[in-house]
């Protein structure tokens, strides 16, 4: 007799569809998906794949969250190849890791905002991040650059990230990180009620990472020495 699946627990059950609502969304030309295209000028072989198993992973690990840390959008440099937010293959998908690269370049691509953010949370689990536009928005024709998503394509991504907080972290209170993701939070409406926006951050890039590391480390309580060396 053929043996039934073992059913999925709620919070697994929740990134899988988190999972495939980002895989399965239409987007403008200028906005790539990275949990279901390949990019053959930049991405290894199943590089799409390989994101969304380490978004899986990362998801996994964060059950317990109390904070949601949301940016704007992937940078090129950093989730773009990684899948994970506010991250880059450099830090996270080191030699013995569980988290695969997918750039097909020599070296790993290194971005400075993810590793402001990675050296100050460090191993914590208690701290989910995202973007409001999970997706790596570019200018037209160069792929291997930052734009800012418009309004239709924030659209997209407030209604996974409503979808990401009912399902995963109902309880957890937000952080913005740059103005632009704190204007667009602010309006933020879940289950009919206001988001639990309870801090808006200077975004560490342009000159802002020591106001970022302060901000930060006054809302999580983090002392200098746990700070990871830069």
């Amino acid at each position: 007799m053929e043996q039934a699946a073992t059913p999925q627990k709620p919070f697994e059950e929740a990134i899988e569809k988190i999972i495939a609502r980002l895989r399965r969304a239409e987007l403008p030309p200028n906005v790539f998906n990275v949990y279901r295209a390949d990019d053959p000028q930049h991405d290894l072989r199943g590089g799409a794949a390989k994101r969304r198993e380490n978004l899986r992973r990362y998801l996994k690990a964060l059950r317990d969250a109390k904070w949601l840390l949301v940016g704007l959008a992937p940078g090129y440099r950093g989730a773009r190849f990684t899948g994970v937010p506010f991250s880059d293959e450099h830090r996270l998908c080191l030699p013995g890791s569980c988290y695969d690269r997918t750039g097909s370049r020599a070296q790993p691509w290194r971005e400075a905002t993810a590793g402001i953010v990675m050296d100050l949370l460090g191993a914590r689990t208690d701290v989910a991040c995202w973007n409001l536009c999970p997706w790596h928005v570019h200018e037209p024709g160069s792929p291997l650059t930052n734009a800012d998503p418009d309004a239709e394509t924030q659209g997209y991504g407030l209604e996974v990230l409503e979808s990401l907080i009912v399902r995963m972290f109902p309880a957890a209170q937000v952080i913005s990180v740059g103005q632009l993701a704190a204007s667009v939070l602010r309006g933020l409406a879940v289950n009919g009620k206001p988001a639990n926006l309870v801090a808006e951050v200077r975004h560490p890039a342009h000159g802002g990472a020591e106001v970022f590391r302060k901000q930060m480390s006054d809302l999580l309580g983090i002392t200098e020495d746990e700070q990871e060396p830069a």
